[in-house]
């Protein structure tokens, strides 16, 4: 099972596995979802599983899916500590397909590169939605010289052709909102949020 990101990066070599890389829900990507009553949901590509603890603690029944043992590592820790049961899965996503459905699938800044490997990622969430289920997508925006891994609002929207979007937006995902660097004033990113039809 491959560990490689974007770039080369193993994200085995990035993550801390004891719990102190977990960030917390991100409610700035998600804030499309968090008046929504609770159901099933689906998070692929869930790192350290900030978003799927959180999401666990609003009521969702939820399912992580990532390759790095040391950020599943992180996340089983981390959902131990805030007394949340998710299922957390090893499995590469471009390849991986679920059993069940989900009311929601979430995919945040975990897109492999443009190609065959992504076209599987976003295929596969949208089919693994209950009719009226919602797909949410985000990433690093593409901008100047970004490299391909990346992806634009147009080509993300263009993606969910056959779904309804219900919105589509580019944000500054500031990992660190409160930090003082005066050389990154913003961390562009897009997130699409579409609804499988009924």
């Amino acid at each position: 099972m491959s560990t490689v990101g974007p770039g080369g990066a193993d994200w085995d070599d990035i993550y801390a596995g004891d719990g102190t890389d977990t960030e917390s829900l991100d409610t700035q990507m998600l804030s499309d979802i968090l008046e929504f009553p609770p159901g099933a949901a689906l998070d692929l590509g869930c790192g350290t599983g900030g978003n799927a603890i959180g999401l666990a603690r609003r009521g969702w029944t939820i399912t992580g899916v990532d390759s790095s043992s040391r950020a599943l590592g992180s996340a089983r820790i981390s959902a131990a500590a805030a007394r949340v049961g998710v299922q957390f899965l090893q499995e590469d996503i471009t390849t991986w397909r679920p059993d069940g459905l989900y009311d929601l699938v979430i995919s945040l800044f975990a897109l492999p590169p443009r190609g065959p490997d992504r076209e599987s990622v976003l295929a596969m969430g949208k089919q693994a939605l209950t009719p009226g289920g919602l797909l949410i997508v985000g990433e690093w925006e593409t901008i100047h010289d970004c490299p391909t891994p990346y992806v634009t609002l147009q080509e993300l929207t263009a993606a969910m052709a056959d779904m309804e979007v219900v919105r589509a937006r580019s944000v500054n995902a500031d990992p660190d909102p409160g930090h003082r660097d005066k050389v990154i004033r913003s961390w562009p990113a897009v997130v699409v949020t579409a609804r499988r039809p009924l």
